[in-house]
């Protein structure tokens, strides 16, 4: 029926979902605005300054969200956008304008569209300006009918829009009409023309229009009346926009949900949300950066701006990073740089990103299971790009209890599930020696001075037992580390020169050439051992400053951390850690000739490898004795480094030396404890068997001397007190677990 005179029932807002359109937008905007941008250079560094930051990121002209807003909003609706660089500095752009494509034009050679591209000219206002090529980066899309135009999602979504008014518009003139557009009178007979138009026209009249819809109608002469109704889904405009809208959402990439027209995944982390960030925000924000590096940033030198390592760039401050290899979108990002031959590019952190980061501790949280079944633990991380660090023992395969490495605990042995033992003679130190009250005191006090000098003793060597305990495992596990390299090598050295054997015909394997082989990096284990000892040192020294703090000026809390603090950095103690330092690596050199040694032995005698690899781990084996070995006397050195530098800011004047007096004392350590009874000045050294030593353990002193050495420095006399044994037996050493309680609250 004829509608154009109820204009009433048309729909009074048939462009409404124009609105979700630009919902979508602003989606894309918000979800590539949302992350991190980083400019890095090919050699893995982060630049934080030069030129093309400040002009990307310190730019008051166009801010860099501005920037990101404008860019992606008329990408995502035109699938084409302009960056025009309105100010040059030579090859490098000063300023930038983001233009769209209704105000560009492409300049051709022949002025026609199919023309060779050569430059762009920039309408608006009626003002024009042309621009070369080199001046403009047009970032655009798929067009297979324009070769210089980009073509983006409005236009789907335009038609989309259009078909559904149109069927808004069919439903509405049905319903103009009481959704009953179609009546059939039948009657008896035939009726001749003038009758039949008689009856249409009546009917018409009594019954056209909304408004005379439902009125009763009588009918007679045998006549029959009946109607033709709309299908129900010709009706359903509801359904028909809502399929509308969906496809609107379907061509920016933008889930339904997150548009807001599912509300069961409203939700910032739900399945639309993840969807989102994965299948079309990545995406995006690895198309814009690409475009930024090789329209913006490839006109600039990478000498004109310093990158900074990882670990040092304030973007990723006070943050547990992974490396950069690890993140797939800086090795997208960097790949694309080296083909291009860009020394500079731009890529965003997606890996820092809430919903990526929940979606890789939920994977995590699955992946993880398989090391019970046998998977090494670096081969998971790899495969799944998780958001740990890969570690030393993560290809061994492992076994459930405590994620221990399987093949760390054949190699250890028994010994690689205990712990290294105290002191000689002693066992763990029990609460009950921290207590003491006036009445052990006062017994203390009228014992005969050996009985007091053992309980000094005793006391001081378990105030710094914990720290040993710490140093001899990282020893160990140093040890067998080296055991499984030097192993593998031994493996890989026979296999090799058994290939050669076969093809020279001998019958034995070269020695000289296996020992060879059988080789660590010297640099390499030397910087690790270093690391280890750098560590345990430094710890040490400082537990030795806070006892002479502690016994000497008595000082607790804020006070004594203030005074450890300060003693930590002293000149001495740096040079006693480089010399301590510098000495231990002699461990490395010593390994490496008790190995080849063992390996001449075993290769004269005509072993095999299993004998050979036996050799080895007799060797290194376990190696409990010696990681002890080397953590005493490390440990008790670096305290004594810390007492005799706190002794020093404590004012101390006479000090003097105490030994534990057993079987194991040197002689020339017991003639120091009778010569220096008195005490000697703090700044004047012991003669211990023709050395000077400023105390026990002194890094400087000969290897005779100061290995497992026990000894300790006493104060004898401050300005103000004197230090007796009886003082000292009554004495409740600083220990290393008071130091930790310090630390920790």
């Amino acid at each position: 029926m004829d509608v154009s005179s109820d204009t009433q029932s048309k729909p009074s807002k048939p462009y409404s979902q124009v609105e979700l359109v630009y919902t979508c937008v602003n989606k894309l905007i918000a979800g590539v605005a949302g992350l991190p941008p980083v400019l890095s250079t090919i050699d893995d560094k982060i630049v934080e300054s030069g030129p093309v930051y400040d002009l990307l990121f310190d730019n008051s002209a166009l801010s860099w969200e501005r920037f990101v807003v404008d860019s992606i909003g008329l990408y995502a609706l035109y699938g084409e956008c302009f960056w025009v660089f309105t100010d040059m500095d030579g090859r490098r752009p000063k300023e930038i304008r983001v233009v769209g494509p209704k105000q560009m034009s492409p300049i051709t050679h022949n002025r026609l569209a199919g023309g060779e591209l050569l430059g762009w000219e920039f309408r608006s206002g009626g003002q024009r300006a042309p621009f070369p090529l080199g001046e403009v980066w047009q970032w655009k899309g798929f067009n297979p009918d324009d070769l210089h135009r980009g073509i983006g999602p409005l236009q789907a979504s335009a038609n989309s829009l259009n078909y559904s008014f149109a069927s808004a518009l069919y439903n509405a003139s049905a319903l103009s009409n009481g959704a009953e557009p179609g009546l059939i009178l039948s009657a008896p007979g035939k009726l001749d023309p003038d009758q039949i138009a008689m009856l249409r026209s009546q009917f018409d009249s009594r019954h056209k229009g909304a408004g005379r819809t439902k009125r009763t109608a009588v009918l007679t002469g045998g006549l029959e009346a009946s109607t033709v109704a709309m299908k129900m889904t010709d009706m359903e405009v509801a359904e028909i926009t809502a399929m509308s809208d969906k496809k609107i959402c379907s061509t920016f990439g933008v889930p339904p949900g997150v548009a807001g027209l599912v509300t069961e995944a409203q939700y910032s982390h739900g399945p639309a949300m993840r969807d989102f960030i994965f299948n079309t925000i990545i995406p995006l924000a690895r198309l814009f950066a690409g475009n930024i590096t090789a329209g913006i940033v490839n006109k600039f030198y990478s000498a004109e701006s310093k990158g900074v390592e990882l670990e040092d760039a304030a973007l990723f401050g006070g943050m547990r990073t992974l490396p950069l290899q690890r993140r797939k979108a800086y090795r997208s990002a960097r790949q694309k740089a080296l083909a291009s031959k860009n020394k500079l590019f731009l890529w965003f952190d997606t890996y820092r990103h809430p919903v990526v980061q929940e979606a890789k501790e939920e994977e995590a949280e699955k992946v993880l299971k398989y090391t019970e079944a046998g998977v090494p633990l670096n081969q998971i991380i790899e495969a799944h790009d998780l958001p740990y660090e890969q570690v030393e023992h993560g290809n061994d395969w492992w076994i459930n209890m405590g994620r221990v490495p399987a093949r760390f605990t054949l190699e250890a042995g028994l010994e690689g599930l205990t712990g290294p033992s105290l002191p000689e003679g002693e066992g763990e130190p029990k609460a009950t020696r921290r207590q003491t009250d006036e009445t052990q005191d006062s017994k203390l006090k009228t014992q005969n001075s050996e009985a007091a000098r053992l309980r000094i003793w005793r006391n001081w060597v378990i105030s710094w037992a914990g720290i040993e305990k710490e140093y001899t495992e990282a020893m160990r596990i140093f040890f067998v580390r080296q055991q499984r390299l030097l192993t593998d090598k031994l493996q890989k050295a026979m296999a090799q020169t058994e290939t050669g054997i076969q093809k020279t015909e001998q019958k034995n394997p070269p020695t000289s050439e296996v020992v060879a082989r059988v080789v660590f990096d010297l640099k390499v284990e030397n910087g690790k051992l270093k690391v280890i000892n750098h560590t345990f040192f430094g710890k040490a020294a400082e537990l030795g400053a806070r006892q002479a703090a502690a016994e000497i000026l008595g000082l607790k809390g804020d006070a004594l951390d203030a005074f450890a603090e300060a003693a930590k950095i002293r000149p001495a103690v740096k040079r006693s850690l480089l010399i301590s330092s510098r000495r231990i690596t002699n461990v490395n050199a010593t390994t490496q000739n008790m190995v080849a040694n063992q390996l001449r032995t075993g290769l004269d005698a005509g072993e095999g490898i299993n004998e050979l690899t036996a050799r080895i781990k007799k060797t290194l084996g376990s190696n409990r004795q010696r990681a002890q070995g080397i953590a005493r006397t490390q440990t008790a050195g670096a305290v004594s480094t810390g007492r005799h530098e706190g002794f020093k800011a404590s004012g101390v004047e006479l000090k003097t030396w105490l030994t534990s007096q057993d079987e194991k004392v040197r002689d020339s350590h017991r003639a120091a404890e009778a010569r220096y009874a008195e005490g000697i000045a703090l700044d004047v050294p012991f003669y211990v068997g023709g050395d000077l030593l400023m105390y026990p353990g002194d890094p400087v002193g000969a290897a005779a001397e100061i290995i497992n050495c026990r000894c300790c420095e006493l104060a004898k006399r401050t300005a103000a007190k004197v230090f007796d044994l009886a003082c000292y037996a009554a004495l409740q050493f600083y220990s290393y677990n008071d130091m930790q309680k310090a630390k920790a609250g």
